[in-house]
């Protein structure tokens, strides 16, 4: 991740200056790929094709040989001679990646990293651009396509701000004006800098979440406690007497996970809740549209795969019952919160924070 950086400009000087202060800081340029390297040759494959399918298409490519780009640094308006309709405001280029960048935070391996974008604009943009840079979220809610499940994923993810900041670290040059380089150059070198700060930050959080995650793996899965009926309690799929002091700790038809919900546990702790609600069934059953709490209190572990993996478990196994709802503890609302599969979860969750 972050060992290379891309640079599409169509000023050529300011390429070359930009290859050779990147070239000066020991950071490697992506040269192999055409449509990565030249807007010409973007321009070319555009309107040939009337779309940026090729350009998306490489550009995943790339992601999957290198991860993210150290560096993304591309002209805001780039004119690909395409109708007002196909191209009204000339960001075609912009909204390409930054829905390619969306998609990568939604996706497995990439949400908790960043992606570090210069835009190069003329200086009558410096005000809106500075606004982008402090909340990028609203760049994002102007891209838009005609797929409702890609909006879905941008909209969701646009409406949580401190998320989209996080990932995204979006700063600008100027064009530089009547040959003066120099300073935009000048600018540039200090923004190398500040992004090799925030990659040694991130870096330094995906290693400490990945050793954290390694200390849970010897964790037992959580037991999944429902009190199924006054005299009845059901654990783990089966069915009990309750004692004295589980008849004060749970409340009836409330389901409770106590213990590790991990990477290594979650297909046993998901298949003791597929128990729960077929035990449940036989005793005391859930009502399709019931208010049914699942509880995680602060005390269990989880890891940065429950939001992705208890989200497709609730939204498949139980998809029939429309009213769960997961009441987590505040540590544990906040983990989910910054975890790369919040999206699939995110109604599910009780607002704790």
């Amino acid at each position: 991740m972050y060992t290379k950086s891309i640079v599409l400009i169509e000023d050529r000087r300011l390429e070359q200056f930009t290859k050779q202060l990147l070239q000066r800081k020991k950071k490697a340029v992506e040269t192999t790929i055409p449509l990565l390297t030249k807007v010409s040759a973007i321009k070319e494959d555009i309107q040939k094709n009337k779309n940026t399918v090729n350009l998306r298409g490489e550009f995943g490519h790339f992601v999957k040989e290198n991860g993210l780009p150290f560096l993304m640094i591309m002209d805001y308006h780039v004119d690909f001679g395409l109708s007002l309709q196909e191209d009204p405001d000339k960001r075609k280029l912009v909204r390409t990646f930054l829905l390619a960048f969306t998609l990568l935070a939604n996706a497995k391996g990439h949400g908790d990293a960043s992606a570090n974008i210069v835009f190069v604009v003329d200086k009558n943009m410096a005000s809106t651009i500075s606004q982008f840079s402090k909340y990028p979220s609203f760049l994002l809610e102007q891209i838009r396509t005609m797929d409702d499940r890609v909006n879905s994923i941008i909209d969701s993810f646009a409406a949580d701000r401190n998320k989209v900041k996080s990932f995204f670290k979006i700063t600008y040059i100027f064009n530089p004006e009547e040959g003066k380089y120099a300073p935009e150059i000048e600018r540039l070198d200090n923004i190398v800098d500040t992004f090799d700060k925030i990659v040694a930050a991130k870096l330094k959080a995906i290693k400490t979440k990945t050793t954290t995650e390694m200390i849970t793996d010897t964790l037992k899965p959580a037991e999944v406690i429902c009190r199924a009926t006054l005299e009845k309690i059901i654990r783990n799929g089966k069915l009990d007497q309750v004692r004295e002091e589980a008849k004060k700790r749970y409340i009836e038809k409330n389901i409770h996970l106590e213990g590790a919900i991990t990477t290594k546990t979650l297909p046993e702790v998901t298949k003791r809740l597929l128990a729960t609600f077929q035990a449940m069934s036989k005793v005391n059953p859930f009502k399709k549209d019931e208010k049914i709490f699942i509880n995680i209190p602060d005390s269990s572990v989880i890891d940065g795969s429950f939001a992705s993996v208890m989200g497709a478990f609730l939204t498949k196994s139980l998809a029939g019952f429309k009213g769960i709802s997961l009441n987590m503890g505040k540590t544990n609302s906040e983990k989910v919160k910054n975890s790369e599969g919040y999206i699939a979860i995110k109604d599910y969750i009780i607002k704790n924070l």
